[in-house]
């Protein structure tokens, strides 16, 4: 299927590695010019341009931290400067910091605080500035992304990791409303067990193998994976699409503690 995306310039934030290298590569081999957004791996970014432009896509890395006003204009203004617009904002970046699992009642509210600001604000602000040029030329795509927590509410200790990724549920609903009559739509998945290297990292073995066991697919997804629907929702494919929350996690729909 030709998705249509030969003429479309796309930001992914957290391009560096994970799900954001494989949503930009997804939308890459599909046409679409790329701009790779990272905070601090720049390095990172770097190679997975480079590995882009080797296989003669276009594409440039932009160091940005997208909690902050300024460098999220200063992205979107790069991108337009580079490539002559902006058709697709995939909003990946996001982190969960030092200090992950902590019971609400022993939760410092620095680390709530950090929580929001890296998934929500950071999605917020650049829905507010990437969106007006969709809007001036009447056609856009937002992918924003939540997570399993997000949809069946935060597990035990991730509380504000759950509350993070449902506002940002939320705020895609709100996107979907207000710029679908414009051309643009907003829509957002919600990973459960992907596997990346960090992902990967965090747990051993035998507690990687527990988990899969949860899954009824009887594995975790993979990253490519995440990028496919990425770049269907981007596409033509999808115009119709509009406010929808896409689970990913292989039909694992509960918690076992």
């Amino acid at each position: 299927m030709d998705l249509g995306l030969k003429d479309r310039v796309a930001i992914v934030t957290g391009g560096s590695k994970g799900l954001g290298q494989a949503e930009a590569e997804a939308l890459a081999a599909e046409g679409a010019a790329v701009v790779v957004a990272t905070a601090k791996s720049v390095r990172e970014a770097d190679r997975v341009v480079r590995g882009l432009l080797d296989k003669s896509c276009r594409a440039i890395s932009v160091q940005a931290d997208v909690t902050r006003t300024a460098d999220v204009q200063r992205l979107v203004e790069t991108t337009v400067k580079t490539f002559g617009r902006l058709d697709i904002l995939v909003n990946n970046a996001g982190t969960t910091g030092p200090h992950l699992n902590k019971p609400l009642l022993d939760l410092p509210e620095d680390l709530w605080d950090f929580m929001l600001t890296s998934h929500l604000r950071s999605a917020f602000l650049c829905i507010k500035y990437a969106a007006p040029h969709m809007v001036k030329q009447g056609w856009g795509r937002i992918i924003n992304t939540s997570s399993i927590h997000g949809r069946m509410g935060g597990r035990p200790a991730l509380g504000h990791y759950g509350a993070a990724k449902a506002g940002v549920i939320a705020l895609t609903m709100t996107a979907a409303r207000e710029l679908g009559p414009k051309g643009i739509t907003a829509n957002v998945i919600a990973p459960g067990f992907i596997g990346t290297e960090t992902l990967r990292g965090i747990f051993d073995a035998q507690r990687l193998e527990k988990l899969q066991q949860q899954i009824p697919l009887g594995r975790m997804g993979e990253p490519n994976e995440v990028g496919r629907v990425v770049a269907f929702l981007a596409s033509e494919a999808a115009s119709y699409v509009n406010g929808a929350v896409v689970d990913l996690n292989g039909g694992r729909l509960e918690y076992f503690l």
